[in-house]
């Protein structure tokens, strides 16, 4: 297969379920609401639900791709596996480096949620935790390329 034929697959697909995407969100807003929440504070959208299943539908494609792209890049270039294994074992660590600084304490809100437990709140603030330290990482990358082209 070219790598032209397969670039237009790709885009087909890609327009697809951009296209799905915008049919789901012009119901969420203007399909209706589900009997008896219509007006109030609780409306909920009829196609809610489906909305929701699409959302994980799509988390499962971009998880899978993301898997499985650099899978298929280390099998045809060895030399760039060790690299990316470099890569993985170093958001790996700072996982865990985050995973260890994070809270576990339950936060006082003023209502009581089923997620306010331990084991969420950690995972939490490791999440959040490696978003902000990844995200000092690539304005740090950014100024170290910008500075270092000044002096080329």
């Amino acid at each position: 297969m070219s790598d032209r034929l397969l670039h237009k697959i790709i885009n087909i697909l890609l327009f697809v379920l951009m296209g799905v995407s915008v049919v789901f969100l012009i119901f969420f807003y203007f399909g209706g609401t589900v009997e008896g929440t219509a007006g109030t504070a609780a409306e909920e959208p009829l196609v809610t639900e489906g909305f929701i299943i699409w959302a994980y539908i799509l988390l499962g494609l971009a998880l899978f791709f993301t898997l499985i792209f650099p899978t298929i890049r280390m099998v045809l270039s060895p030399k760039n596996a060790k690299k990316t294994a470099i890569g993985l074992v170093g958001i790996a660590i700072l996982v865990l480096i985050t995973f260890q600084i994070s809270s576990d304490e339950p936060l006082r809100l003023a209502t009581e949620s089923e997620w306010n437990t331990p084991t969420v709140v950690r995972w939490a603030g490791t999440g959040l935790g490696t978003m902000y330290a990844l995200l000092v990482l690539a304005f740090l990358s950014i100024l170290y390329t910008e500075v270092s082209r000044l002096f080329k």
